[in-house]
């Protein structure tokens, strides 16, 4: 992948006895943002008020205040009540430039120490997780926009005192932007990479009133406040937008924005706010992982929860005493099971202007239940501040959901980079493993990898759209590494490019691999030219050696070394395992592959649709294998599941009896 290489110092093979040779870079596309991010799709709360929910310009102007922390949604597109979806092009209002995309993106995953939880990220992908120029190696231009709807300015004046104020950072957890350089009089050296506040006048021209031109340095949040005392601005009409400039291959020129507020009677230094706020993500409730097949959670001899489970508070107010603040920390069961407890009480003084104030509670004093069934549960810390302002209550709120189901995982299921092996024709193939530890013995069915292709032609320094061969692997441990000898190897083809929306590819093993204690899953590599890499969950680390390097064929005693990866975070590697139970056969295992459901996950009481050949009967059975619910006769064999409104949220198991008496399964996840 000669595009990636671009980017780092790793071009040259290093010395095998020299660290571990890992190749790390920001992602050139996240596929996973498309199910997130989906143009005219999601619907607005907005639609009770006569406003449009396609996302484009509303029919009904918002009134003052405009306030906006995007403490909603938790991941995806800016809320379409204040703000215009992902669209082709934006409207041409007189001498409006046009900039395609819109693109931002809320999550709490990509800022650096952010005001409150969640942010707007203007980056180089698309609404569509895509780069902005897919057909270049190196391209830079106009990437995301940020734009408001309409907000109804008129009948205000300069003695209105309407002030536009926001937060906003230059660079991200994926690192420091690009400096900016736009010396055009030279042919390889025109870099704009910045931001741009622009105003809709009333003649509708968009008029530039702030900017910031990169240094090339991660900046912390700042402050930003301007007037809007020019009767150009003060009318029906008005709108506000963000424009980002950057990278439009390789998303490396990211800028956050938080705390948008718009208002009247606001005064030059209106930047301090009665306002405390959670802000970091909270930590994983589990040690070491963010995942763990339920039953080797209830095997475990010692607690596996997090005795130091965390997040941050900012107090946005920048003078005064110290305010009293409280919170209480919560987990309950969102599948079947009812549990709930609480794993943290307490409180005490913030003091102003305090950033990142640690509050932290030990998760083991609240043991999870030890039942079988797969289960979902959300740890929530709410902290009360006895603030009155409704605005500002939400981000006052922070949660983590943990899953015990079939898989372990370090990772959160989200890619910020890619992590992988130095590519080479000449090398014996080379092998990259994450250690793992088994409560009880257990085998290993499949493993669960996230590729990450780039979409670039080669003929313009990007990769093939081929196919990507791969070899996946069980070591068991030798002396704290993985052993010389894999258990199993299986070799499989991940497909280029992967389904909409989807993440990972299930490998499987021809057979389950049986695994006690400590045991090491990972791939291979082989040296025919067709490399890829994988992605690297930044907000997760790996514990202290658990990532090794192996190439196979070194002439050493001992060729495993621990490998450093230069960006730390956790590689999204996930061991399936099967309890010891029996698995299907190949044949049914076909027989479930050329079924699929859909929406999966379902809301309870949902209608699933079933897509794939004739079947006579659908049964929902648990994750133990018994029935819940069954194909009414006058539905039987229809390709829709009218499934049970009462019907407890968890994972389930979708029967289908085929008409030759064999049966199909397949996993459906019900919230």
């Amino acid at each position: 992948m000669r595009l990636l290489f671009r980017y780092l110092l790793l071009l040259v093979l290093l010395p095998f006895a020299a660290v571990a040779q890992l190749v790390t870079s920001p992602l050139p596309a996240d596929p996973a943002r498309a199910a997130l991010i989906a143009p005219a799709s999601r619907p607005s709360a907005a639609g009770a008020t006569g406003k449009k929910t396609n996302g484009q310009l509303g029919t009904t102007a918002l009134s003052l205040p405009f306030f906006d922390d995007f403490t909603s949604p938790l991941e995806g597109a800016p809320r379409l009540d204040n703000w215009q979806s992902v669209a082709l092009d934006y409207p041409n209002l007189g001498g409006t430039s046009h900039y395609l995309g819109g693109g931002a993106y809320v999550s709490n995953r990509l800022a650096v120490n952010p005001l409150t939880r969640g942010t707007a990220t203007l980056d180089g992908f698309d609404g569509r997780g895509l780069p902005y120029n897919p057909a270049q190696a190196t391209s830079y231009g106009a990437t995301d926009t940020l734009t408001s709807q309409i907000i109804d300015l008129s009948g205000l004046s300069a003695a209105s005192r309407v002030y536009l104020s926001f937060a906003w950072q230059a660079g991200s957890v994926v690192g420091t932007p690009n400096r900016n350089d736009t010396n055009t009089s030279s042919s390889t050296s025109n870099k704009p990479v910045g931001l741009v506040l622009e105003l809709l006048t009333a003649d509708g021209q968009w008029v530039p009133v702030w900017s910031y031109a990169s240094t090339g340095q991660i900046t912390q949040f700042k402050q930003q406040i301007l007037a809007l005392d020019q009767p150009a601005y003060l009318h029906g009409n008005f709108r506000f937008r963000f424009r980002a400039s950057g990278s439009q291959s390789l998303n490396t020129d990211l800028f956050g924005l938080d705390y948008i507020y718009l208002n009247r009677n606001r005064a030059a230094n209106d930047t301090i706010f009665q306002d405390i706020a959670t802000s970091r993500a909270l930590t994983s409730p589990l040690l070491p992982y963010t995942s763990l097949p339920v039953w080797q959670y209830n095997a475990a001899t010692t607690s596996l929860l997090n005795p130091a489970l965390s997040t941050t508070l900012n107090n946005l107010t920048a003078t005064g005493t110290p305010t009293p603040v409280s919170w209480r920390g919560t987990v309950r069961e969102l599948t079947a099971g009812g549990f709930s407890g609480q794993w943290l009480s307490g409180g005490r003084p913030i003091v102003a202007a305090a950033r990142q104030e640690v509050v932290q509670g030990d998760a083991t004093t609240t043991p999870l239940p030890t039942t079988p069934a797969a289960k979902r549960l959300r740890y929530q810390l709410a902290v009360q501040t006895l603030e009155s302002n409704p605005l500002t209550l939400p981000n006052d709120t922070i949660s983590r959901d943990v899953e015990l189901n079939n898989y372990y995982a370090y990772d959160d299921g989200t890619a910020e980079y890619l992590v992988g092996l130095v590519a080479s024709n000449t090398n014996p193939t080379s092998y990259l493993a994450v250690g793992y530890t088994a409560n009880q013995p257990d085998q290993v069915k499949s493993l669960l990898v996230a590729p990450v292709f780039n979409n670039i032609p080669v003929a313009n320094g990007g990769e093939n759209n081929q196919a990507r061969p791969i070899i996946i692997a069980v070591w068991a441990d030798n002396n704290g590494k993985p052993a010389n000898v894999p258990l199993a190897t299986a070799t499989d083809t991940i497909p280029n490019p992967l389904p909409a929306g989807q993440t990972y590819v299930e490998l499987h093993f021809k057979t389950p691999v049986p695994v006690t204690g400590r045991f090491y899953v990972g791939y291979g590599q082989v040296s025919n030219g067709l490399f890829l890499n994988y992605g690297l969950d930044l907000n997760n680390q790996l514990p202290a050696n658990a990532l090794f390097y192996n190439i196979q064929g070194t002439a050493v005693a001992d060729p495993w070394r621990v490998a450093t990866i230069a960006t730390p975070g956790a590689p999204m590697f996930r061991p399936v395992m099967t309890n010891n139970a029996p698995l299907a056969t190949k044949p049914a295992q076909a027989a479930a592959a050329a079924f699929a459901l859909y929406p999966n996950p379902a809301a309870t009481g949902t209608v699933v649709a079933v897509a794939g050949p004739a079947f006579r009967q659908a049964a929902l059975l648990d994750v133990l294998g018994r029935p819940v619910w069954r194909q009414p006769a006058a539905q039987a064999g229809q390709p829709t599941l009218h499934l049970p409104a009462g019907l407890a949220g968890g994972v389930y198991l979708v029967q289908l009896t085929l008409p030759d008496g064999s049966v199909a399964t397949r996993r459906l996840v019900v919230e």
